[in-house]
């Protein structure tokens, strides 16, 4: 799946959510809505470094398809 930075905020936003002691949150990623709960915020973080290696992993490889300049 190709996640978008959308897709990360999102993530952020319910560990911080849970962190503070909501005990569920619903988080949209794509074209689907899963609810976590306190218990799965390892799992939550995870899926947070994954979807940074796989977004540092593009903007890399825009970068570098660039010849070093941003697009």
């Amino acid at each position: 799946m190709a996640y978008t930075s959308t897709d990360l905020t999102n993530i952020e936003a319910a560990i911080i959510a849970l962190a503070r002691g909501q005990r569920a949150v619903r988080v949209q990623i794509g074209d689907k809505s899963v609810q976590y709960s306190e218990a799965q915020l390892p799992d939550l973080i995870k899926l947070k470094s994954d979807i940074q290696g796989e977004l540092g992993s593009f903007q890399f490889r825009t970068y570098a398809k660039n010849g070093g300049r941003c697009s």
